[in-house]
């Protein structure tokens, strides 16, 4: 499989400070983002965590000398595919362990990553910052959103129009973060996106301001460049609010992987 990348982060309209981070290594197949929370420079420093700690353990993968540390969890997946899993309940046992500062106390963050493998991708989360893939023109989400609103709706639970119009901000509570525990239960699952589908990761300070259908929209149109896509919803997103920090990630897909190429041999696309 064959990708090409173009990430950007905006502080926004609103925030004093971004604590969105992102993170784009070609090199090591690895792509994060992660949404930092907490205040006082907390959620700046959660979300660099992140970063720096997922780079340093895949490029030690890379060297052939991943940390001793290894999850019990996942034993059913293959080995990166662990070492994903791996790498982010290191950072959650990182960012807890910080927070026995007071001035750390409360922070957090949450993390979207994307793993390059020849003959598939790996797609794994801890919070809301989303994941889509456009499919011949669909956005589709391919992560899991961990907040309050999407158990309620998974779960098919009414909330009273008293109780949502007295706390608006009760639905985007998250329910999964890093920090928020010794451990995380990690969302992890594998795609094999084809030659041509662009690959979205973003914090939801995207998300918040812009449709899923305009983000489809943007994608879609052939005449832009991938990074002039980028710019455009980074752009429309502030124009209509820019209430919060907006990352963006965006991976083209120029060549399938192994599987998929045979699969286009003899199964037509559904």
């Amino acid at each position: 499989m064959k990708l090409r990348a173009t990430g950007k982060t905006d502080i926004g309209l609103k925030r004093k400070l971004n604590e969105d981070s992102i993170l784009v290594e070609p090199d090591l197949g690895l792509y994060v983002i992660a949404d930092g929370m907490g205040g006082h420079m907390a959620g700046e420093v959660a979300s660099r965590i992140v970063v720096e700690t997922m780079a340093d353990y895949w490029g030690k993968v890379k060297q052939n000398s991943p940390p001793s540390f290894l999850s019990l969890e996942h034993k059913d997946l293959p080995q990166n595919a662990r070492h994903l899993v791996n790498s982010i309940q290191l950072t959650n046992m990182i960012i807890h362990e910080a927070q026995k500062r007071p001035e750390y106390h409360n922070m957090g963050s949450t993390v979207s990553a994307l793993l390059e493998e020849d003959d598939c991708t790996w797609i794994a989360n801890v919070g809301d910052s989303p994941v889509y893939i456009l499919d011949r023109g669909r956005l589709v989400l391919i992560s899991e959103e961990h907040s309050v609103e999407a158990e309620r709706k998974k779960k098919q639970l009414a909330l009273s129009e008293t109780f949502v119009s007295s706390t608006p901000h009760f639905k985007n509570v998250l329910t999964r973060a890093l920090g928020s525990g010794e451990k995380v239960d990690v969302y992890i699952h594998p795609i094999r996106p084809e030659a041509g589908d662009f690959v979205l990761m973003c914090s939801d300070g995207l998300t918040h301001d812009l449709s899923e259908p305009f983000i489809g929209a943007v994608l879609g149109e052939r005449s832009i460049s991938a990074e002039g896509k980028v710019d455009i919803l980074i752009d429309e997103a502030k124009k209509a609010g820019g209430d919060d920090n907006i990352s963006v990630i965006l991976l083209e897909v120029l060549e399938e992987g192994k599987w998929q190429k045979i699969k286009r041999r003899f199964v037509a696309r559904a």
